[in-house]
């Protein structure tokens, strides 16, 4: 594996803007505070100005002490330079994603503010061990981690690209993406709720996106990356109560592997100051190193399947004048057959009227046209089936394709 590797030294120039999500607590925390020592502007978006108040001057004692710290031991020796505490630039600005409005809002006030954003940081996530539906009619995991970080990058693009060469978007994914499956029938949990698997998908689609996006963009005017920065000991990890929480918290806290946010934010931080990176797309980080993701990530009708499931959930949000920075306008958005509101598991046939079997047997190709409650045998795992696996789910072939490439790869995810 080798050493873990370091964060770059660079002096960053005072307008140099970063914005990141949920740079409150945990990995954006420490994130927001290495660029703002670095001389970077951090714009922290927040749904709690409290606690973001308090995470600024939290982050001013620890920069005093730390630079006071570094300054103690280099008066020791000679030949080191000592550095003064550097005036932090962090600014709140008040945003709720589990609200599409709120967005909107942060969106236009951003806007309005003339300020610029080199570097986009979608790193805000949340994890409930129960179904909960937003005002929006979205489930919240799949509404928070993903579906309004993906409403703020589309609206933000225009002012990413006019805001100098170089320009990043990343997205805090999460190598827990191997839990996921992309079914048309249960993108945000319609038909079978589980905490973890809903995370993974939300951090499946982050990376999906990642993909769409970036082959829709200019890489030499803006980078889009995602980071999975390890598994990081956060107040996130409180509200799991699933069994990948018994195994993984319980075994990586008593064994000391779970890593701190400081260490966990060395990914994020490379992927938004490392300069060897300029000019490139589409790069998944593991950990601190450039890796392919699970084989469901890089399968490009599935991506595209979650392209345009994405873009017909926020219709109404959406306009030519946004979609033209991506090539498209609004007719290009496919329908996607069944309500993308169904959140509560309506029955698909009842829902639609009278659907002929010969369309069932097409759309369930991709989760369409199943009964409310025939959950899909070889998804659930609890029987064997002669459910569909040729497309929309994650089969046998798949899984084996990934674990084939983990031996003659070792770039590709374990």
């Amino acid at each position: 594996m080798g050493a873990t590797p370091s964060v770059p030294l660079v002096d960053l120039p005072q307008d140099r803007t970063f914005l990141i999500t949920g740079a409150n607590t945990g990995i954006g925390y420490e994130t927001a505070k290495k660029i703002a020592q670095y001389g970077g502007r951090v714009i922290m978006a927040c749904r709690s100005e409290e606690k973001a108040n308090e995470a600024i001057e939290r982050m001013t004692q620890e920069t005093q002490t730390e630079f006071a710290e570094m300054k103690e031991k280099n008066a020791q020796d000679s030949h080191s330079e000592t550095k003064e505490a550097p005036s932090l630039n962090v600014q709140y600005m008040h945003l709720d994603l589990s609200k599409l409005q709120s967005t909107m809002d942060f969106i236009n006030r951003y806007r309005e503010s003339g300020l610029p954003i080199h570097v986009l940081i979608c790193n805000a996530g949340m994890l409930t061990d129960k179904k909960v539906i937003t005002e929006d009619g979205f489930e919240t995991i799949f509404q928070v981690n993903y579906l309004s970080h993906f409403l703020l990058t589309l609206h933000l693009l225009p002012l990413i690209k006019q805001s100098g060469p170089n320009c990043r978007i990343i997205n805090i994914a999460s190598k827990a993406h191997f839990l996921s499956e992309v079914n048309l029938d249960n993108i945000q949990s319609q038909k079978h709720f589980t905490a973890t698997k809903c995370y993974g998908n939300s951090k499946l689609y982050q990376i999906m996106s990642m993909y769409q996006l970036a082959k829709r963009l200019d890489k030499n005017a803006v980078s889009v990356f995602s980071v999975h920065p390890g598994f990081v000991k956060t107040n996130m990890l409180n509200y799991e109560t699933t069994f990948f929480n018994d195994l993984m918290t319980s075994a990586a806290v008593r064994m000391g592997l779970a890593r701190k946010p400081t260490t966990g934010a060395i990914g994020p931080l490379i992927a938004a100051l490392d300069p060897s990176f300029n000019g490139q797309t589409a790069v998944y980080f593991s950990e601190e190193r450039p890796k392919n993701p699970f084989a469901i990530a890089r399968n490009e009708a599935k991506q595209e399947i979650i392209w345009n499931y994405s873009l017909e959930c926020l219709k109404e949000y959406l306009n030519d004048e946004i979609l033209g920075e991506i090539g498209m306008k609004m007719d290009d958005i496919e329908t996607v057959k069944h309500s993308v509101r169904d959140c509560e598991g309506t029955d698909v046939d009842k829902m639609e009227g009278n659907v002929n079997k010969k369309e069932i047997a097409v759309d369930r190709k991709v989760g369409i046209g199943k009964k409310e409650g025939d959950i899909d045998k070889k998804v659930t795992g609890d029987a064997k089936g002669d459910a569909d696996t040729d497309k929309g789910y994650v089969d046998k072939e798949e899984v084996d394709d990934d674990k084939e490439k983990v031996d003659v790869d070792k770039n590709e995810e374990t």
